[in-house]
């Protein structure tokens, strides 16, 4: 009956973000698992935190996070207070009252957090979460970064062999929840070229400890940052299934007051230096809740 019924209807699209250049790449379905990596400072939680808000926004997918680099929580949330709002979380820099209590209640509905104490486990942390979807209704979990777990292999066992058990607890975590599951993962050491003085971009094959980061992931994604030029280039090197997209590169400019990803065109002229480079950036500061209704 599914078969048929696929046939008959075809693939329905999948979930879109709303950033039209990444729609037309990449879009999301739940029961699957994403894997985001980048060198340190690139912004992949940065990118990672507008990516889940802009699917819970569209989509009402609650999120759930464990992100333990983001503590205290209130730092976390005060920094998707501004990706929502528009407006640095601050007294007069337009974040009123009304603004503020009403951030805090879309948080308090859609979003939450996972804090533990002592051990760190990979099951441990799968629990809660598993608690997470059933008790909040959380459609989005977000692992922030997966070097923050306690990691413990079997005697004999190798990192290759954890690694790969490891992925698959999370693609079976994904696919019997139903949910989004974004794990944000650091790539191994990246070396400048000693001819060119180049470092290469990071690729899924070069997440730190196994290819299967790659092999078992139904998307990958790389988050770069370009200091010279003033963008993140964001590449989607994998999407499993191609009717939700074809992967590629989407260029965005970091908007520092607000925190949030302008898409934007890059130019390749060499002509231009590199601070010109940049054209044609789409600028937000519009208010993304979505507004209550009057009784």
């Amino acid at each position: 009956d599914d078969l048929r019924a696929l046939f008959d209807n075809g693939f329905g699209p999948g979930a879109e973000t709303g950033w039209e250049e990444m729609d037309k790449i990449c879009t999301y379905e739940r029961g699957r698992s994403v894997y985001v990596t980048g060198v340190p400072g690139a912004g992949k939680s940065e990118w990672v935190d507008e990516l889940v808000l802009r699917l819970c926004l569209r989509h009402q997918w609650k999120i759930g996070f464990f992100s333990p680099e983001n503590t205290p929580i209130v730092y976390h949330l005060r920094k998707l207070i501004e990706k929502l709002t528009g407006h640095r979380f601050q007294n007069g820099c337009g974040m009123t009252e009304g603004l503020l209590a009403n951030s805090e209640d879309f948080l308090t509905e859609n979003v939450s957090h996972i804090s533990l104490k002592g051990n760190v486990s990979p099951d441990r942390v799968l629990a809660k979460a598993h608690e997470l979807v059933v008790r909040r209704g959380c459609r989005i979990i977000v692992f922030d970064p997966l070097n923050r777990f306690d990691h413990n292999p079997q005697p004999g066992q190798t990192e290759t062999q954890y690694i790969s058990n490891l992925l698959n607890k999370f693609t079976e975590f994904a696919v019997q929840h139903n949910c989004l599951l974004v794990v944000v993962v650091h790539p191994r050491k990246m070396n400048r070229n000693p001819v060119t003085g180049i470092t290469p971009r990071v690729e899924m094959y070069d997440i730190n400890g196994s290819a299967d980061f790659y092999n078992k992931a139904d998307y990958g994604i790389i988050v770069e940052r370009d200091k010279e030029v003033g963008a993140t280039r964001v590449y989607v090197d994998k999407v499993k299934f191609k009717h939700l997209g074809v992967g590629g590169m989407a260029s965005f400019v970091y908007d520092p007051v607000s925190g949030r990803y302008l898409p934007c065109e890059e130019s390749h002229d060499p002509s231009l230096s590199a601070d010109q480079r940049v054209r044609n950036t789409m600028f937000d500061n519009s208010c993304w809740l979505p507004e209550k209704e009057l009784f």
